[in-house]
């Protein structure tokens, strides 16, 4: 049996997905980041909730230190698992009045970005490749899909069982108990159009960029929003992402049980420097 060979590694991350449901640590984030040395995309998985729970220590496009290895049981080959216990934080790199350069010399790498959906999937086909940017060529909506009862129970369900499996439901570190996780009220969904003649319909990408998930949170709590208001605000917020004002690229990543599947991982839309719009947002 093999033995994974750990190193420690400097990370830029770049973004955190949807918390999942563990039976080991309740929850658990996929975040994604690049390595300084190799500059190439990595997913660091898992790391409970927990750890990403404030902003103030772990946080996009931040640089961190972590003993990494990859993950044998996952043949996506920018899989990782990391000693979550061990991560130090660096520096923040901001951006400068809409200027995103600083991040896009790391981001913005040529084997890092495809011109379509189809180009990753074939990279995906030929060499397992799971994570990359793609450039819409038109957003033609943007949509929030109510989650429905039955899913919700099942999701609540499955949470019970997973706490289940914890001796107890605190933070071993502070003592204090663990927020639970809330099942998603809503899905938020993307649909654009490759620059590819095998692009002939729209893709409806789900969005599974946590951030998302944490402003909806935020606008219900602390905005005390209806759900439809606070999706609404979600819906307001990507739309600005995607505005033509905006040189929006997608962060994709694939499914591990269906790997030609690929979601939303992330949101890359700094200042357009052109004047030029190349996105067709219809207005509300």
């Amino acid at each position: 049996m093999s033995r994974l060979q750990w190193q420690r590694r400097r990370i830029l991350i770049w973004g955190k997905t949807r918390p999942e449901l563990s039976q080991t640590y309740r929850e658990i984030v996929c975040t994604g980041g690049v390595f300084a040395d190799t500059r190439r995309l990595v997913r660091l998985y898992p790391i409970p909730l927990r750890y990403l729970d404030d902003e103030k220590d772990f946080k996009k496009y931040q640089w961190i230190e972590a003993e990494v290895a990859r993950n044998l049981s996952d043949p996506r080959p920018e899989s990782h698992k990391v000693r979550f216990e061990g991560i130090k934080t660096g520096a923040f790199v901001p951006t400068k009045t809409g200027n995103w350069d600083a991040r896009a010399e790391w981001i913005m790498g040529p084997d890092h970005v495809f011109s379509s959906v189809e180009a990753l999937q074939d990279r995906q086909a030929q060499d397992s490749t799971s994570l990359g940017l793609v450039q819409p060529a038109r957003v033609s909506d943007i949509r929030a899909v109510q989650v429905s009862k039955q899913e919700k129970l099942e999701f609540m369900k499955r949470y019970e069982e997973a706490v289940k499996q914890m001796e107890l439901p605190l933070d071993p570190e502070t003592g204090k108990e663990i927020k639970p996780l809330r099942a998603a009220d809503f899905r938020f969904k993307i649909h654009f159009r490759c620059a590819d003649p095998r692009c002939q319909r729209d893709h409806q990408f789900s969005v599974l960029d946590w951030e998302m998930d944490a402003l909806y949170f935020k606008l219900r709590t602390q905005q005390e929003r209806s759900p439809q208001l606070a999706a609404q605000g979600v819906v307001d917020k990507l739309r600005e992402c995607c505005s033509p004002e905006k040189e929006l690229s997608l962060f994709l990543g694939n499914i591990f049980t269906h790997p030609q599947k690929f979601t939303i991982v992330g949101l890359w839309y700094p200042k357009r420097r052109s004047q030029k719009p190349q996105l067709e947002l219809p207005l509300e």
